[in-house]
């Protein structure tokens, strides 16, 4: 789906009884839109905290007229399941006389969809070598020495990925804005998310090297339709495990600002809360009047960097420090560094510390209270964990079930020892359980 200057977007998630249907057109402001056909629903994605959704269906818009000529979108209806929990067994000596079989954990995949802003503004070099105000009024570099925006954010993004790819089970897309004119948008990413083997690899960097920053910032019409992807290739049976879309900008909503209270208040929490899509944000220098809006996006996309943060819609547009803020950068290679870091710390998270209960030997139906797990780090002995129904992202420090119990996730320290090279993490299926 291509959208071009759009006066109109709406990405609905509504709750609804399990057999019911949502159907009609979406129209723009104007009403010259023609109705388009609804995606079906089938089954949704995974649900936060370990619930699960399953898909109802939805209306895509038509094509707006107009002076514009910009599109409408059309939502699309869930069911909302997921709950929080988490109880069950935990861990003991998988060396021990009880245990039946010891299985390797299956790490749930991650994928991940960078959303890249490539406006115009992206050519200037980042301050102070230019300020922002500067490159409003000459968007290119002043120093022609010197590294742009763009071409540090390049450099980052292909270390971070050279990373990456190094992990198991990680997907990777691109999708760019805006494309081919000003406020051009598109649900069809440059680069398909796929498993970031050394072909996908290839490919991105190539692709990389054919960006040309050009253009305004439809920053809302991007973050949409790159959900709406997602949220396809879920319907399809194409993404399993976890998503995520990370999106790097330096400015504001330029083509269609009266689509942010929606893309903020509907949009984002609605991927977060009913198809798990955490939503990442990156302000590169130029994007200070927008922090509000960027770590409001962040909070509402389930990545707020403290429970504390500030992202207040009635605030000022300059205030809020949700998201990675790079905008203060001190020196030319400030930016650089504070850029790969911010892509370090996503990689942590992303990098999954959920994993798969495996069945038990024969294929029959695991005993969840006699289900345990240890962690073996390259070159160490096997750590027995114990399970911990503690707050998994402040607390807890071992292991516990998600609400339907078909995942482990490691928390804490034996997240970390998980996630580091070479490690393995291994389920004993027939042993009791010893709960913290």
């Amino acid at each position: 789906m291509r959208m071009n200057s759009f006066s109109k977007l709406t990405f609905l998630f509504a709750t609804c009884a399990a057999a019911a249907a949502v159907s009609g057109g979406c129209s723009s402001d104007d009403g010259n839109a023609s109705g388009g056909n609804g995606i079906s629903g089938g089954s949704g994605g995974s649900g936060n905290n370990g619930g699960t959704s399953n898909g109802g269906s939805g209306n895509n818009g038509g094509t707006a007229g107009g002076s514009n000529g910009g599109d409408s979108f059309g939502g699309s209806s869930f069911i909302d399941s997921g709950t929080n929990g988490g109880s069950g067994g935990s861990g003991i000596d998988p060396d021990s006389g009880c245990a039946t079989n010891t299985q390797t954990g299956d790490r749930v995949p991650a994928n991940m969809l960078f959303v890249i802003d490539r406006s115009g503004s992206m050519n200037c070099n980042p301050p102070p070598t230019q300020t922002s105000a500067q490159c409003e009024n000459a968007p290119q570099k002043q120093n022609q020495s010197l590294n742009s925006k763009w071409e540090d954010t390049r450099i980052a993004l292909e270390a971070a990925l050279d990373q990456l790819q190094m992990q198991p089970n990680v997907g990777v897309g691109v999708n760019m804005f805006p494309r081919n004119d000003v406020c051009d948008v598109s649900g069809t990413p440059n680069i398909p998310v796929s498993t970031l083997d050394s072909t996908q690899l290839s490919g991105i960097k190539a692709f990389f090297g054919t960006v040309d920053p050009a253009g305004r910032t439809p920053l809302a019409g991007a973050t949409i339709l790159s959900y709406n992807h997602l949220l396809q290739q879920l319907q399809s049976g194409n993404l399993e495990g976890n998503k995520f879309v990370v999106l790097i900008t330096d400015g504001f909503e330029t083509c269609a600002p009266t689509e942010l209270a929606k893309l903020v208040g509907t949009d984002v929490p609605n991927a977060y809360n009913l198809l798990n899509i955490r939503t990442f944000v990156i302000g590169a220098p130029g994007s200070e009047g927008a922090r509000s809006l960027l770590s409001q996006i962040a909070k509402a996309g389930g990545t707020a960097n403290s429970p504390t943060c500030v992202a207040d819609p009635n605030g000022s547009a300059d205030v809020g420090d949700c998201h990675f803020d790079l905008t203060n950068v001190s020196s030319p290679t400030d930016f650089a560094n504070q850029l790969s870091k911010a892509l370090s710390d996503i990689s942590g998270t992303v990098l999954t510390c959920e994993f798969d209960v495996p069945q038990a030997q024969g294929g029959g139906e695991v005993d969840r209270d006699k289900v345990n797990v240890t962690v073996t780090p390259q070159g160490g002995s096997a750590v027995n964990l114990q399970q911990d129904n503690a707050d998994c992202d402040t607390a807890a420090d071992g292991w516990q079930y998600n609400a339907d119990k078909s995942k482990i996730i490691l928390c804490g320290s034996a997240c970390d020892t998980a996630k580091a090279e070479g490690s393995a993490v291994q389920i004993v299926l027939g042993c009791p359980s010893d709960i913290k």
